[in-house]
């Protein structure tokens, strides 16, 4: 298997690897997407690639250019370098493109934290239950309802992000912040301490049952 094929094919397939994956197996391609890109070690890069191959190796069809590409034999003589940041890079940006637009550029227009920000009020900018925003143009950013007056991470959000597994996915949990729920009947960002927090842990987790 050419680590580099394998990858350069599922960057340019990626709408239809994701049309092709359940709600789980995409989960945990998001995931390793996202280790691949947060790790600068090749040897690590190695281990997350062979991760994605076993994981679209079982569940993608076997005419599938993705299947076709890890299929295809590596000289033992003449294994190619893998250009790992260039790699990680584009399937980044395939996976953010794949957002609808519109939705990207409302959700980065809303009130939000840099890191430092989140630092001063004691919160911790790589806890992986607060949403964190890439930025085409600047540094991550972390939408302002996940946090009080005083500046610390509300655990209720914290606790209803683990359900949209914002880790993975953290413009679909923003999505579902940001926008009308019409079962809520509002937007469950206006809701917090209006309503109680069960009823929007039950709402995330009902809505994340159905992704």
């Amino acid at each position: 298997m050419g680590q580099q094929r394998m990858l350069d094919v599922l960057t340019a397939e990626w709408d239809d690897v994701a049309d092709q994956l359940d709600p789980e197996s995409f989960t945990r391609l998001v995931v390793l997407v996202a280790e691949l890109q947060d790790t600068s070690d090749s040897e690590t890069s190695a281990l997350i690639a062979e991760d994605i191959a076993s994981l679209l190796g079982d569940v993608l069809p076997v005419t599938h250019p993705v299947r076709r590409a890890l299929a295809e034999p590596e000289s033992r003589f003449q294994r190619p370098m893998v250009d790992w940041q260039q790699v990680s890079t584009g399937l980044r940006d395939r996976l953010t493109s794949s957002a609808p637009r519109a939705n990207l550029d409302r959700l980065r227009a809303v009130d939000s934290l840099d890191a430092h920000q989140v630092e001063a009020a004691g919160g911790d900018p790589a806890d992986p239950d607060l949403i964190r925003l890439p930025s085409d143009t600047g540094p991550d950013r972390w939408p302002a309802f996940q946090f009080d007056a005083a500046g610390a991470p509300r655990e209720l959000v914290r606790t209803v992000n683990r359900q949209l597994h914002a880790d993975a996915d953290p413009w679909g949990a923003a999505d579902w912040w940001l926008g009308p729920n019409e079962w809520l009947g509002g937007v469950p960002a206006e809701l917090i301490g209006r309503v109680e927090d069960a009823v929007l842990i039950e709402a995330a987790r009902d809505d994340a049952a159905e992704v």
